[in-house]
């Protein structure tokens, strides 16, 4: 099975763009700009993916909002590592600094590039609207896309049906005429299943998956649309 879809829908976190890469680079960099311990980078880099992606699961789900996710994040952070040190401007540094980091997942931006010479691209994402404006940007790529669509605009988060369904108007096409490509199989995956949409996972932590096609590099993604 191939697809020769009308538009392609991407997440951009985790599927384009590096965000471990990206935030631990900057944590490190913060610890040495605060003058704070770090006895061990691996220790400290699990201990902030684990904070942070339950907090994130938690927020595109609708438990928390986005100021609590901001104002939470770096209090248990520093409390999970037993230091002291300026929280708030810790945390406004973070942010100011993570989204103008540039790596991107192998592959990316030559799949993007080839992929953007025959159909129409769009962005899809939970991130909130002014930092992924930054991040797709400093990634040199918003030429690539036709829209940058964010929960923010959609007036829903995915993986909530009315996410993909006002996509879909945007792009100006039914669900089968889309493809969505993501990291996550619920947020993104199951999501768009939802509205119709057929998925494409990018596997890479090797989530428990019911999508029928997974892959594991993005280049991959050459093989399933023409």
């Amino acid at each position: 099975m191939k697809f020769t879809p009308k538009a392609i829908f991407f997440d951009w976190d985790h599927t384009l763009w590096d965000h471990d890469r990206n935030a631990n680079e900057v944590l490190i960099e913060l610890f040495d700009a605060f003058n704070l311990p770090l006895a061990d980078e691996t220790f400290m880099w699990s201990t902030f993916q684990q904070i942070n992606d339950s907090l994130w699961e938690d927020y595109q789900l609708g438990r928390i909002s986005q100021e609590v996710l901001r104002e939470t994040r770096f209090i248990r952070f520093f409390d999970e590592l037993q230091i002291d040190g300026p929280i708030r401007e810790f945390s406004e540094a973070y942010l100011q600094k993570t989204p103008r980091k540039t790596n991107l997942i192998p592959g990316a931006f030559e799949v993007i590039e080839h992929l953007a010479q025959k159909y129409p691209l769009y962005i899809l994402t939970n991130g909130f609207t002014d930092i992924q404006w930054v991040k797709i940007d400093g990634a040199g790529m918003r030429h690539f896309f036709q829209e940058i669509i964010t929960s923010d605009i959609a007036g829903h988060k995915k993986p909530a049906r009315g996410f993909f369904d006002y996509a879909l108007k945007i792009a100006g096409i039914s669900p089968g005429e889309a493809v969505m490509v993501g990291d996550h199989s619920v947020i993104d995956i199951q999501g768009a299943a939802y509205a119709g949409i057929p998925g494409i996972h990018l596997n890479q932590r090797n989530e428990d998956s019911s999508c029928k096609i997974q892959i594991l590099e993005l280049h991959e993604l050459l093989e399933w649309i023409h």
